[in-house]
């Protein structure tokens, strides 16, 4: 009998890494990054308006004094605007901040009648409501380090900077074999000295949890030549084998002996 944390590192030195595979970003959930992304871009590429109000200069305003409305600068304008002195323009969230403007007050806190705006908050601070340039994140950072598993989270932020696709580690391809002929399946009767199978189906679940599916299942009686026919199957089509049983030293314990003679049939054959 090993520890766990022998274990641990039995299966870390024995470990390859697979070749990474190129995804869509929509099907990379769960995948884990084989290379660092950086931004290709400032996010947000522009100063852009944080909520829905008016945007002005921030000098040019003093409390108590009407600003003229001068226009609208809705999200995704494609032409640039700009407020002169003692201007101000109605803006949208996502709006890019017009030329001259620095500073947006939320409409919640203006009055406006006809072309007139009236900034009812005192304690507005310059820049209020502006996010900048690069304010998410600058062109060139890192934006996510290789080994990274990717989250729903990770995904929009990739959107965001405009990331299409990316280089991820494949899923392995997984076999379980289990051994015993005392196994029964759940649900159905058991007989004298026999028990229902569950370790298939926490192994399953482990590996259903971790995003790794779809899994072979095969149940193999305690039978040396039929467990070695099936393991060898198995380490030829899979990049993980799991085996459950028959790792002790009884008469019916064949899961070692398989196992040698399954990787010795491999290193011949190659």
């Amino acid at each position: 009998m090993i520890s766990v944390e022998t274990a641990r590192q039995l299966v870390a030195a024995n470990t390859i890494r697979l070749a990474p595979v190129w995804v869509p970003l929509k099907d990379a959930l769960g995948k884990v990054l084989a290379e660092d992304i950086h931004a290709e871009a400032d996010v947000p590429a522009f100063a852009q308006s944080a909520m829905d109000g008016y945007a002005f200069c921030f000098d040019d305003w003093s409390y108590g004094i009407p600003l003229t409305i001068n226009g609208e600068m809705p999200a995704g304008a494609a032409k640039q605007k700009s407020v002169a002195k003692g201007e101000a323009i109605r803006i949208f969230t996502g709006a890019p901040i017009p030329s001259g403007a620095d500073t947006v007050i939320m409409q919640e806190k203006t009055r406006a009648a006809a072309h007139e705006l009236l900034i009812e908050e005192e304690r507005l601070l310059s820049g209020a409501n502006v996010r900048s340039a690069g304010s998410e994140i600058r062109k060139g950072d890192l934006a996510l380090k290789i080994n990274t598993q990717l989250t729903p989270g990770s995904i929009g932020f990739l959107a965001g900077m405009g990331v299409s696709k990316l280089s991820v580690y494949p899923d392995p391809a997984i076999t379980i074999i289990v051994t015993g002929d005392e196994l029964q399946e759940p649900g159905e009767p058991l007989s004298y000295g026999q028990v229902y199978e569950s370790n298939s189906y926490t192994l399953l679940a482990v590996l259903q949890q971790a995003g790794l599916m779809p899994v072979q299942v095969y149940k193999v009686k305690d039978d040396l030549l039929e467990l070695t026919t099936t393991l060898h199957a198995a380490l030829e089509a899979s990049d993980l084998v799991l085996l459950t049983g028959g790792v002790s030293v009884g008469d019916y314990d064949f899961v070692v002996k398989a196992a040698g003679i399954a990787m010795w049939i491999r290193s011949f054959i190659r």
